[in-house]
């Protein structure tokens, strides 16, 4: 079965990430995994690192962070899971690998992201995890906070 974890994407993964899809009623809420990919090059002053998600021998999402340049601060900005492995409790096993990995690479404090103020399914997953709603809107997106130890 194994246990989630982040991969890094090569040329053997790399098509595989990109046609993942959050599934339709996700898909208004996520940008493609492609366009990630492209937006991990040139963005932030190439700030940004991604990774695929992997449970057993399956890619089963994708997520992108790092540290804001503009912001000055540390973001989840991606993080989706394919529409077949929703629903497993596998959400929050992967936030639980991604913010691991954000403090063991970057010793961060606190991360944060945004979201739709319609995604509510996204909005629980993270305030389960202790995301915390700062009230603030950036860009139309509700900003949420995770305080760490």
């Amino acid at each position: 079965m194994g246990n989630i974890r982040l991969i890094d994407i090569n040329k053997d993964n790399w098509l595989k990430l990109c046609l993942l899809t959050p599934g339709e009623a996700g898909e208004k809420f996520v940008a493609p995994n492609a366009i990630s990919i492209v937006q991990s090059v040139y963005d932030n002053d190439g700030q940004w690192v991604i990774k695929g998600i992997a449970h057993g021998n399956d890619i089963i999402g994708f997520t992108m962070y790092g540290y804001n340049v503009d912001d000055k601060a540390y973001d989840l900005c991606r993080f989706m899971l394919d529409q077949k492995f929703q629903g497993r409790g596998y959400g929050q096993k992967a936030l639980k690998v991604i913010v691991e990995e954000m403090c063991a690479r970057f010793n961060c404090e606190k991360i944060y992201l945004s979201t739709d103020p319609e995604n509510s399914l996204g909005k629980y997953i993270y305030e389960k995890f202790g995301f915390i709603n700062t009230g603030q809107l950036v860009d139309g997106e509700e900003l949420f906070v995770l305080d760490l130890p």
